[in-house]
């Protein structure tokens, strides 16, 4: 088994954490090229009069049993009531 050791030089393992160091650098700054390249690609994607298209206002609340903040609040709702009959 020390014979195994022995053969290992300092230098070979050096080299592999190296190589594995540059390995990581190039993959990380390759990922975030990539997502810069999809975020270019997206904004070209969009419409030149994007801000002439209306966008939805959030100031007065949506009264719809679709909105998720009345959701919510119903399941809170619920959620107390059913305390509240376990309790009796």
């Amino acid at each position: 088994m020390s014979d195994f050791w022995a053969s290992i030089g300092s230098w070979s393992v050096l080299k592999w954490v190296l190589l594995v160091l540059a390995a990581g650098f190039i993959g990380h700054f390759g990922k975030m090229a990539a997502e810069a390249m999809v975020v270019g690609a997206r904004d070209r994607r969009k419409p030149k009069n994007a801000a002439s298209q209306r966008e939805p206002s959030f100031d007065a609340p949506n009264s719809s049993p679709d909105n998720p903040l009345d959701k919510k609040i119903l399941k809170a709702q619920a959620k107390v009531r059913k305390k509240e009959a376990k309790k009796k």
